[in-house]
């Protein structure tokens, strides 16, 4: 209502509800009374007075305008030096001076690395050649005991060799040929198949066929051909199969290896 009241006193109604307020106002005497003490208080509020601008107004507005100007250049200043660091930070010629700088670091640090690495390289290889004789020279030694089972271990210790010198193969195929026991030869005809892409030891294995004469070692033998996948022992494998010493085991095992040799 109140709202109604001021926009009465500022004369915006319409003349429709104009005339529907003074019609309510004239039947309530309490709403009249509100509203009179409401235009009294309008009334009583002073008129604003309008006031022409001095100089010294004037000249303070101008000042401060222009040293709103002076800010803003100075914004926009910095955001340009801003932009010019980050066009220069994202530049080809900085990107390819950068690589480059990298390219020589990894270049330097390989260099230094590769030396390095070359120098430790070769000490290996040379501990590594030292460990070798050193094992050639106990295994030897050991080949010589009168023990068979040291025997053994000597053969066996081949196997820690990764590829023996022509010594230690001529040792293996004398322990296969001439050791007393057995089982020390047995031992050395499995090692020597270890080697068997030496062809000395091949060798060795098939001119051994032919000789030996315990049944079990000479199946161990043509196992070791056979697997070997070496055709040439067909011939030697025909011998034993023609010899009429040879053991029925042995002649079946020698049949089945040649067999498969010759599909």
């Amino acid at each position: 209502m109140e709202q109604l009241f001021a926009d009465y006193l500022d004369n915006t109604l319409s003349p429709k509800q104009k005339q529907e307020l003074e019609t309510l106002l004239t039947n309530d005497a309490a709403l009249k009374k509100e509203f009179e003490e409401l235009k009294s208080f309008y009334e009583g509020i002073p008129a604003a007075k309008e006031q022409e601008p001095n100089a010294n107004l004037d000249l303070g507005f101008y000042m401060m305008l222009e040293k709103e100007k002076g800010a803003e250049q100075k914004r926009k200043e910095k955001q340009q030096k801003g932009a010019l660091r980050i066009s220069w930070i994202h530049s080809p010629i900085l990107k390819y001076a950068a690589g480059v700088v990298l390219l020589l670091g990894i270049f330097w640090v390989g260099r230094n690395t590769a030396d390095k690495n070359l120098a430790d390289l070769e000490d290996l290889t040379q501990i590594k050649r030292d460990m070798q004789q050193t094992k050639e020279l106990v295994m030897l030694s050991m080949l010589k005991r009168e023990s068979a089972s040291e025997r053994i271990k000597a053969v066996n210790y081949s196997y820690d060799l990764n590829k023996p010198d022509e010594e230690v193969l001529k040792a293996l195929i004398k322990t296969l040929n001439t050791d007393p026991n057995i089982n020390v030869r047995t031992a050395a005809a499995e090692a020597l198949s270890h080697f068997g892409d030496e062809k000395i030891a091949r060798d060795a294995l098939i001119q051994t066929l032919l000789t030996q004469q315990e049944p079990t070692l000479q199946i161990t033998v043509i196992d070791i051909l056979a697997n070997l996948g070496e055709k040439r022992a067909v011939k030697p494998m025909q011998k034993l199969l023609q010899n009429t010493d040879t053991d029925d085991f042995v002649k079946r095992k020698a049949q089945e290896s040649v067999r498969m040799l010759t599909m």
